[in-house]
């Protein structure tokens, strides 16, 4: 397995998405969570209905390309590969970093954050900057993996077995809550948001030397992978958090 995975730096996160080219597999690999971001979508929807929106974040575009039709989006992001990925599907882009939001205060009706601060091990920049540019009663709609989500569970735990470091920081919904109210936020309402996807082996073992050395080594893990063979799905579970300033 290529050890091809950023080790927790904004420095490093920098140079994996745009000195790695990490932007084009990201789209091409988007299908493994577009039902997710579909249904993540249809639950934020009433949020975002004629709002100015910011979406921290937004990569390529794809989940706001879903928003309603007659929101105003603009798309923010770190990464000039990601907002050449976004330019068809958002017209309004910003490039900067979340920690620094470049926006005066109270600026935007709704703030979107989708599968973001999991980059990131300190979360509360991030909510603080998203808090200070959105206006009073706006609403802030959060989402990111669940620690009980399959995909990161056997990427994060297949790369330490064999030696290699994943660093995504996923937190469980409790923990997020309370970083969003410490953020000054009011958190209005937690969903688990549950689909399954078609499960491909290669994504996480390359070798039948590798698929041993897991049997070995954790056998619960290595089950569970069976199952997902048999099945041919992987079951995903993505948390939507949302809150109000």
């Amino acid at each position: 397995m290529a050890n091809d995975y950023y080790t927790g730096s904004l420095l490093s996160l920098r140079e994996f998405w745009e000195e790695r080219g990490k932007t084009k597999s990201f789209e091409r690999e988007y299908s493994l969570r577009l039902e997710g971001i579909k249904l993540i979508v249809n639950e934020i929807r009433p949020y975002l209905r004629g709002k100015i929106v910011l979406d921290v974040g937004c990569g390529p575009g794809i989940a706001a390309s879903l928003f309603p039709a007659n929101s105003k989006v603009i798309g923010f992001d770190f990464s000039i590969s990601m907002l050449k990925g976004a330019r068809k599907r958002i017209p309004h882009l910003v490039q900067g970093s979340a920690f620094s939001l470049p926006f005066r205060d109270g600026s935007f009706n709704a703030v979107t954050c989708l599968f973001v601060a999991s980059d990131y091990s300190d979360k509360a920049g991030i909510l603080c900057e998203a808090n200070r540019v959105l206006q009073e009663k706006g609403s802030f709609l959060f989402s990111d993996y669940s620690p009980n989500d399959e995909h990161w569970k056997f990427k994060r735990s297949i790369s330490s077995l064999m030696g290699e470091r994943c660093n995504i920081f996923i937190q469980n919904d409790a923990f997020l809550s309370d970083e969003m109210r410490k953020a000054g936020f009011k958190v209005q309402e937690t969903k688990h948001v549950q689909f399954r996807t078609l499960f491909k082996l290669e994504r996480y073992l390359r070798s039948k030397a590798e698929m041993e050395r897991l049997k070995i080594n954790n056998l619960e893990l290595w089950n569970d992978v069976q199952r997902c063979i048999k099945n041919k799905k992987l079951s995903r579970e993505f948390i939507l958090i949302i809150g109000v300033k």
